[in-house]
């Protein structure tokens, strides 16, 4: 048998109202869909969604009735034009992953939580 690690990837992270109800629900749900074997050899990276002006204009054409990504209240400016959420926000993110990917996951790594 190969010696092989499975990777999740948990992105774009958006912290939309109902945030931690909706993660908590996937997170469960790997837990109890993954076999016993994918849960061996298993690791995770958490990445928190960024934006930028780049991102709207194609959003306002590729997705013209989708939900308004950036959020002035929730997000700071990254550089000319970027954004990403506050260090406050950020920081119950990565608590809040570190929390339940440990509760139901408590063999596996976390690569990282950016």
């Amino acid at each position: 048998m190969l010696d092989t690690k499975f990777g999740i990837l948990i992105a774009p992270v958006i912290f939309v109202d109902n945030w931690k109800e909706l993660y908590l629900e996937l997170i469960k749900n790997l837990q109890g869909l993954l076999s016993r074997e994918v849960k061996k050899d298993l690791f995770f990276e958490v990445i928190f969604m960024t934006y930028s002006y780049v991102h709207t204009k194609i959003n306002e054409v590729a997705f013209p009735h989708a939900i308004e990504l950036y959020d002035k209240e929730l997000m700071t400016g990254r550089g000319k034009g970027k954004y990403w959420y506050k260090e406050e926000i950020r920081n119950e993110g990565r608590k809040f992953f570190e929390e339940n990917l440990k509760k139901y996951f408590p063999n596996n790594e976390i690569l990282y939580i950016v």
